[in-house]
């Protein structure tokens, strides 16, 4: 004749049988990949900052040109960053940021101008 459990253990070993599957369950869930958002270059100018550029200058030549050409643009001066020597100006909706580019390329020591852009590295939606 088999051995049997009382009806209190075996309901116990039923109920950790079942706990153990649900957890199982929820770590496979969770560790599924989830499908990657398409990076199209479409996409890249919704995520640029809102009209800044940011400006790298010669420090030799110093800042003193670059911010009084922001000052003439009538743009906002954002941040003025130390460690490499450049700024983040925010461009007035008004102006053209093409041209605006080009006439901060002009200014005696800058060396780059570029657009501010958020680079998404992963999708958030994964986490």
């Amino acid at each position: 004749m088999p051995h049997r459990l009382p009806e209190t253990e075996n309901q116990a070993t039923m109920n950790i049988r079942v706990l153990l599957l649900a957890c199982l369950a929820m770590l496979t869930a969770c560790a599924a990949p989830q499908p990657a958002a398409p990076n199209t270059p479409s996409s890249q100018p919704e995520q640029a900052a809102d009209r800044v550029l940011i400006v790298l200058y010669d420090p030799a030549v110093g800042a003193e040109p670059l911010l009084q050409a922001v000052c003439e643009m009538q743009a906002e001066l954002v941040y003025r960053y130390t460690n490499i020597n450049g700024i983040a100006a925010r461009i007035p909706p008004p102006q053209d940021m093409a041209q605006a580019m080009r006439r901060l390329e002009r200014v005696p020591g800058v060396l780059q101008v570029q657009r501010d852009q958020i680079m998404q590295l992963q999708n958030p939606a994964a986490h």
